[in-house]
């Protein structure tokens, strides 16, 4: 992964993994959404990042290597794979005041991209997961919780939940407990990070709400 910040993509013959039919599918290894506004909901609508075949109607998330920038909110997100060289990404350092991400799924870069539009931290948006667990704690007796992930639309934020059996539930972004938690946790927030490309998942949350380390 090199440090130039020009959108770049190649054009490459994907057969889809049902019916075999070909396709020529656009990979972005960088993509700049300051320089290329509208590919910023091109990736929140799955337009980017999607397999879609035309014979067989089979729709699939395609993950690979690509480096998301978006200079006026300060963000860089690898979006990494097996085959990424993490230590290549050591030389964005030298971009003092960039927010630098890493992630491993397409649902984990478009929830970086809608944290970052709604000017909120990461890291605390993490650590309020945790905290959201309690609230769960009932619902998570019965069924298992698989994920959550931070949406809005408008001027409306909210968690979405995802339970194995009931599906996918809501629930409205506590915007006075994040404001709390980034005055309780300002400085082990800041003990758990560093100036290179970080993962920030609730794995990394939860060793700061825990005290894990």
């Amino acid at each position: 992964m090199n440090t130039d910040t020009m959108t770049k993509y190649s054009v490459e013959e994907l057969k889809c993994p049902k019916c075999g039919h070909p396709h020529q599918m656009r990979k972005y290894s960088v993509i700049n959404v300051t320089e290329k506004p509208g590919m910023k909901e091109d990736i929140l609508k799955n337009r980017i990042f999607n397999f879609d075949c035309e014979n067989c109607d089979l729709v699939a998330p395609l993950t690979y290597e690509s480096m998301y920038l978006d200079s006026k909110k300060k963000l860089a997100v690898c979006l990494s794979t097996e085959e990424t060289d993490l230590e290549q990404l050591k030389n964005w350092k030298k971009k003092r005041g960039m927010t630098l991400r890493v992630v491993d799924n397409i649902n984990d870069l478009k929830e970086k991209i809608m944290i970052a539009e709604n000017l909120l931290d990461d890291r605390v948006v993490e650590i309020v997961k945790i905290a959201y667990l309690r609230r769960l704690e009932e619902e998570m007796k019965e069924d298992t919780l698989m994920n959550i992930l931070f949406d809005y639309h408008g001027n409306d934020m909210y968690f979405l939940v995802f339970f194995e059996k009931k599906g996918i539930g809501r629930m409205p972004f506590d915007l006075d407990l994040y404001r709390t938690t980034a005055s309780k946790y300002e400085r082990q927030i800041k003990a758990h990070s560093t100036d290179e490309f970080m993962k920030v998942d609730m794995k990394w949350a939860g060793d700061i709400y825990f005290q894990r380390s």
